[in-house]
C-alpha cells in the first residue's frame, strides 16, 4: 500500500499522544533551543535516510549549564504538547545530551563536543528544515571587553 502523505505530515503517536506533526515537534524543539540562546541550531529531515527517526535537531551551548538548560527547556516544551520522552542520555555530564522522542531526536552539544562528533557532516545528505522567523530578538549577555574590565572593578 502506498502512503498518501509522508510520515511527518500526520500527527505523531510514537512518542506520545499529541496533535503536533513530527515536523512541528522538531520545529518546536528548535525554536525552544533558540529561545534559550543555543547556537548553530539545525533541524534535519532524515526520514528518507534512516528508520531511527524522522527529524534530528542539533544545537550547541557554550557551557554545560547552558547545554542542560536548553535540553530541559526543550523537554518541557514538548512535554506540554503531549510528546513523551522515550529516553535521554548525557544529562548528568552536560557535554552531549540526547533526547529521544521516537519521531524526533534532539542533540544538545557543548561546542567542543559538537565539533568532535560532527553529526552535521554525518547527516549532510539530509534536507534542512528552516526554523520560523524569530518573533523577538533575545539579547545575549555580552562579556566585557578586556579594555573595559578595569572599569568593572
Amino acid at each position: 500500500m502506498v502512503r498518501e502523505t509522508p510520515p511527518h505530515s500526520v500527527p505523531a503517536l510514537r512518542g506520545g499522544r499529541t496533535a503536533l506533526t513530527e515536523q512541528a515537534q522538531a520545529l518546536l524543539a528548535g525554536t525552544t533551543a533558540r529561545d534559550k540562546l543555543a547556537d548553530e541550531i539545525v533541524v534535519l529531515d532524515v526520514s528518507a535516510l534512516t528508520t531511527v527517526a524522522d527529524f534530528l535537531v542539533i544545537c550547541s551551548g557554550e557551557s554545560t549549564r547552558q547545554v542542560k538548560a536548553v535540553a530541559e527547556a526543550v523537554d518541557e516544551a514538548l512535554s506540554r504538547e503531549g510528546v513523551r520522552l522515550l529516553r535521554s542520555e548525557g544529562v548528568e555530564h552536560g557535554r552531549w545530551i540526547l533526547l529521544d522522542y521516537g519521531a524526533i531526536i534532539v542533540h544538545v552539544f557543548h561546542r567542543e563536543a559538537r565539533q568532535f562528533y560532527n553529526l552535521d557532516r554525518l547527516w549532510a545528505d539530509a534536507s534542512t528544515v528552516a526554523l520560523p522567523p524569530q518573533q523577538r530578538s533575545p539579547e545575549r549577555r555580552r562579556q566585557p571587553s578586556r579594555e573595559n574590565e578595569a572599569d568593572l572593578l
